[in-house]
């Protein structure tokens, strides 16, 4: 059973309504924010949905980490991925698999990245996208390059502009 604090809630509360920045000390449970909104719009990414969720963290010691705190929270099925996995050299049919597999993506940025530029993840499958440390979107890091690309419009609605289907979640540190 997770126990929430009245701030974590409230954060939650924010996530579900629109785009949010969580900004809170190392330890005071942003993951655990994280994961009552995976668990919030799990309905929407449960199999055979097309839908899936991104939890996107800066290093692969953090892929591990984070998928299992996913895994012990939720029912959901969690798919890790970073470069040493060769994903790299994977191409449209083998992304397909993953998301017809998994409900939630816990990766590296770049991996995101490259998969969105090569059109093997589509921004309009992901419902909800999740950035740990996004302190780091600066420049030219990944995370910025993500949110720039996220703020194109893909079809007939700007992605960004509809938060209530589209929850962009960061998890920060002071």
């Amino acid at each position: 059973m997770l126990c929430t604090r009245s701030y974590q809630i409230e954060a939650l509360e924010k996530a579900i309504k629109q785009n949010t920045i969580v900004f809170l000390e190392t330890g005071s449970g942003k993951t655990l924010i994280a994961i009552m909104l995976l668990r919030t719009y799990a309905y929407l990414l449960r199999k055979p949905s097309t839908y899936i969720a991104v939890f996107l963290v800066p290093t692969v010691v953090l892929v591990t980490q984070q998928a299992e705190a996913v895994e012990m929270h939720t029912d959901l099925k969690v798919g890790k991925y970073w470069g040493e996995m060769g994903v790299d050299y994977w191409d449209a049919a083998t992304w397909k698999q993953q998301e017809d597999k998994y409900e939630v993506f816990v990766m590296t940025p770049m991996i995101l990245l490259d998969a969105l530029r090569h059109s093997f993840l589509r921004l309009d499958k992901i419902k909800v996208l999740i950035f740990d440390e996004c302190h780091n979107a600066i420049g030219r890091h990944p995370y910025a390059c993500i949110m720039a690309v996220s703020c194109f419009p893909l079809g007939p609605s700007m992605i960004l502009i509809v938060p209530k289907f589209y929850p962009l979640f960061c998890l920060s540190l002071m």
